[in-house]
Formats: C-alpha cells, sequence, structure tokens
C-alpha cells in the first residue's frame, strides 16, 4: 500500500508494523504467565502479584546487551538476543539473594522488522520460560533518525524478590573463605567493542573458523549468555552462600570485590578452563593479560563464596546439575584481587 503524505507511515513508523510485531510475539509471551500475572499482554503495565513472603526485599535491575547486537547485523541472526537480555538480568538480580521472578523488555530499531522483533521477544520467552520468570511487558520503538537502517537496540529489565534474611550483601564474607567460580558460555554479553576491533584490524570474518575454533566465530560471538539461576539455588540449598558475583564488564577484576564485603581476593592462575574464543582474541589483538582480565569473563561467569569446609561439597552440587565450576580462590585481607 502507498504511504499517504502527511502521514506517520510516510515519516518513517509504520503502526501497522508494530501491531504485527505485537502479534508474532503474544503467544510466547502469554506462555509465561502463571496465575501471579493478572490481566493479559497489552495492558498499560504488567500486574504481577507478590505472594509467599513474610517480609519481602525486592532486587531490580536493567541492562542492555551493546554493541552484541551489531554481530547479530552482520550474521542475519536475532533469536539468541533474547536470551542474552533475559539471562544477564537474572544472573544481576541473582546476585543479591532475590529470585527472579519478572521481566520486561524493550527494543527500538530505525526501522522496525516484525518478523526480527518477534524473534528476539520469542528468544527472550524462552529463556524466561527456562527461569520460571514471567515475561509481562515490553516496548518496541520505531525511531528513524535516531537509528539507522538495520540498527536496532535490545534493552531488559528484571525483578526478583527475597526474604529480607536471605539478602546476600558480602557482610558474612571472612577471610580464608573459597571463591567458587562458574563457567561461562563464551563472551556472554560484555567486551564486543573489542572482541568485534580484533576482528576488524585482523581482517578476519565472522565466517571464518580459527585459533582452535570449532566453528565460525560470529557463532562463537552470538552464544547466548549463560543463566545460573538454577544451579545457584541448588547450591545454596546445599550450603551457606555468603557472597555473590555477576562476572560481566570488568571481568574478575570488577565485579567479584563487590561481593566481598570490603575484603580482596587471591585467584589462582590457571585453576579454571578457559575457552578457546579468549585465547584468539588475546593472540590476534596482541591484548595484554591484564587488559583481557579487566574486559572479558575469561571463562568464570559466576562466582560464589563460601566456607573452607563447604568448598568440596559446593563444587559436587554445582556439577551434580550439570555446572562446571571450580575452586579458583580464597578471600584475603585487603581489597581488590590478585592473580598468582
Amino acid at each position: 500500500m502507498p504511504e499517504k503524505p502527511g502521514s506517520y507511515e510516510s515519516s518513517g513508523v509504520s503502526i501497522e508494523r508494530g501491531e504485527r510485531a505485537v502479534d508474532l510475539m503474544r503467544s510466547a509471551v502469554g506462555k509465561t504467565h502463571g496465575p501471579e500475572v493478572l490481566g493479559g499482554p497489552g495492558g498499560f503495565a504488567g500486574l504481577y502479584a507478590l505472594a509467599g513472603y513474610q517480609e519481602p526485599v525486592l532486587a531490580s535491575t536493567i541492562d542492555g546487551i551493546g554493541t552484541k547486537v551489531l554481530v547479530a547485523k552482520e550474521m542475519g541472526r536475532h533469536d539468541s538476543l533474547g536470551a542474552d537480555i533475559v539471562n544477564h538480568c537474572a544472573n544481576d538480580v541473582l546476585a543479591t539473594g532475590a529470585k527472579p521472578l519478572l521481566f520486561l523488555d524493550y527494543v527500538a530499531s530505525g526501522r522496525l522488522d516484525p518478523e526480527a522483533v518477534a524473534g528476539i521477544v520469542r528468544g527472550a520467552a524462552e529463556a524466561c520460560g527456562s527461569l520460571g520468570i514471567a515475561l509481562i511487558g515490553g516496548e518496541t520503538a520505531e525511531m528513524p533518525g535516531l537509528y539507522g537502517e538495520g540498527d536496532f537496540e535490545v534493552v531488559g529489565v528484571c525483578v526478583g524478590a527475597s526474604e529480607r534474611d536471605q539478602v546476600v550483601t558480602g557482610e558474612k564474607v571472612r577471610t580464608g573463605d573459597v571463591v567458587l567460580g562458574l563457567a561461562s558460555s563464551g563472551l556472554h554479553t560484555n567486551g564486543y567493542t573489542l572482541a568485534r576491533k580484533v576482528l576488524a584490524d585482523a581482517g578476519v570474518s565472522y565466517t571464518d573458523t580459527l585459533g582452535g575454533l570449532d566453528r565460525p566465530v560470529g557463532e562463537v560471538y552470538l552464544e547466548p549468555h549463560r543463566a545460573y539461576v538454577r544451579e545457584i539455588e541448588a547450591l545454596r540449598e546445599s550450603v551457606e552462600v555468603r557472597g555473590m558475583a555477576h562476572i560481566t564488564g570488568g571481568g574478575l577484576v570488577g565485579n567479584l570485590p563487590r561481593a566481598l564485603g570490603g575484603l580482596g581476593a587471591r585467584l589462582e592462575v590457571g585453576s579454571w578452563e578457559e575457552p578457546a574464543v579468549f585465547g584468539l582474541i588475546r593472540s590476534l589483538g596482541g591484548i595484554p593479560e591484564d587488559e583481557m582480565r579487566r574486559v572479558f569473563n575469561l571463562g568464570v561467569g559466576f562466582c560464589a563464596v563460601v566456607a573452607p569446609e563447604d568448598a568440596e561439597r559446593g563444587l559436587e552440587t554445582l556439577r551434580g546439575v550439570g555446572c562446571e565450576a571450580w575452586r579458583i580462590g580464597e578471600v584475603v585481607e585487603g581489597e581488590g584481587v590478585e592473580f598468582v
């Protein structure tokens, strides 16, 4: 249908494309709703009935997946981005000791592609469903002039809850406690500006397979961010967890201290397995080790701090639920993270 002069469509925004995107994602979103969700998709705000807590504390976070969207654009693949943003935000809530309960997404673009947006939201809905999280709302925004043709951005909000006495702040961490590292699935959602630049400077295509990788580098870069909700739930049922850290931008250096209650950590180099993609980035770009540690998770996506006597039982629990994990260091006096 030709655009009418003076219409919203002629300025670059299509109400019809937006409605089609909503129709395509409606069923997937609805499948994440349990009796706690009041009303169906399409309201002005999502309603969630919080029940079962004596003294509830809410935990909330908002984040994006940054320039990983540019890799998805180059590869023509979008579905995994939904899992990226859900899992990233759920892990942030989890690190406080709260259980992630509900999620909202925001997808903005220069020209809305209903199928691509619906693919992202369906991916988010599937990730929510696997974690027991309700996807209760979202927004798709078409903003020509602000975003270029084919450009888009993905943002998520997650809210969780905990009993007040179950909140994990790091205040119970003591010198000599053990740091357990849970395996990441790769880059997760951080460091992509540097990771992309390394490939561009070296003339490497996303379709190339090199550096010990078992598939094209673009597919490795798009590996979804891992969620740790089920694993940490099992761990906390098994042992006391005194501190937790989601290892995102800033790596172990920037994130682990946030879980230590003012203490420091000494980490043993080589005590965990590093995915090959980090070696590729390090060698292709000539990136110094200090910078690698400051930017990337290097194979550890989440940390839990436990008492020394609980370390082995904690590792057995994590491995029993399918999560590779290692004893990577200990808590020490002072501040910051030391690698030995």
